[in-house]
């Protein structure tokens, strides 16, 4: 079965429990695509091509499979690094390093969020910031700055 339209999230699915529901489990990654194959946790495969690009996907994203029945998809936890900069000074530097190693992060709350990366921990330690490193559900990917924006050009030499 090809499934191209998000339903909703399943936490905006009043009356839940009226619902059949299979789960499939992706890396947060897999969110960033129109296209993917997955398999359900009751051994079913589907397919997902996205009508609308612009639509995206994100951890809890329902798709109806049945009368009744929905197809949710589950994002698996991945390392993160969580950095709290202790002021804006420190959150320019911060970003502007994690910019130059072109790292996909998200910023919320004056905190950047991204997969966990040892050389980027070896640079924060000697830098004496402040983070921690856990397990966490991404409701949506990491995401690069917007290249089209924005480009420029590494010289060596």
């Amino acid at each position: 079965m090809i499934l191209t339209k998000v339903y909703a999230n399943v936490k905006d699915i009043p009356h839940l429990h009226d619902y059949h529901v299979e789960t499939a489990l992706v890396k947060s990654d897999d969110l960033l695509k129109s296209i993917l194959r997955v398999t359900s946790d009751h051994g079913h495969d589907y397919g997902i091509r996205l009508e609308d690009e612009t639509q995206g996907l994100e951890n809890g994203a329902a798709f109806i499979i049945g009368d009744h029945e929905l197809l949710v998809l589950e994002a698996i936890p991945d390392e993160v690094m969580i950095i709290t900069p202790k002021d804006i000074d420190e959150m320019g530097k911060t970003a502007h390093m994690l910019g130059n190693l072109h790292k996909p992060i998200q910023v919320k709350d004056g905190q950047i969020t991204m997969l966990y990366d040892e050389v980027v921990k070896k640079t924060l330690d000697q830098e004496g910031a402040s983070y921690v490193v856990e397990k966490r559900q991404l409701d949506e990917p990491m995401k690069y700055a917007n290249l089209v924006a924005h480009s420029h050009h590494h010289h060596y030499g």
